[in-house]
């Protein structure tokens, strides 16, 4: 497969090597030809704006500047948070809504989704658990400023 399209039914987006990305879906898996960047940034464009425009708008409602959530799709609030650094090529992005819980396992982490599937991740339950936690908080900033638009 060439090209991908992120949707609510998505629930990582995981580096596999260089021009290699498997997605996991809530029913299927796929292997694409195309960096984990390239499908987060194409998602990104298909839904109206760009992974940069994206990064910008977190970087500026959470006032942090490092492993950003990213809101691809605004209509379904479509949040994924990277698990490691956006800038290393073995980075794998996980959708925020997805995840039923996270265990730990020695110094990794599993996570387990809501489809009962499970993948093991090279960081910390610490790490990771920070890493929801802003892309809850992201999720609530967009949701607040959603229900104080309706509002007017």
């Amino acid at each position: 497969m060439e090209n991908y399209e992120i949707n609510d039914e998505t629930y990582a987006v995981i580096a596999e090597h260089v021009g290699k990305t498997r997605i996991i879906e809530k029913e299927c898996e796929y292997l694409v030809n195309n960096d984990a960047y390239n499908v987060m940034d194409e998602s990104c464009q298909y839904y109206g704006s760009s992974y940069n425009g994206r990064l910008k708008a977190a970087k500026s409602m959470l006032e942090c500047s490092y492993k950003l959530p990213i809101l691809v799709e605004e209509s379904s609030c479509l949040i994924f948070f990277p698990i490691k650094s956006s800038l290393l090529d073995d980075c794998c992005w996980i959708n925020l809504n997805s995840i039923k819980k996270v265990e730990k396992c020695g110094k990794n982490s599993k996570i387990v989704f809501n489809n009962d599937k499970e993948i093991l991740v090279e960081t910390s339950k610490l790490s990771l658990d920070n890493q929801i936690y802003r892309a809850t908080r992201l999720e609530s900033i967009i949701k607040k400023r959603i229900n104080a638009k309706k509002r007017i």
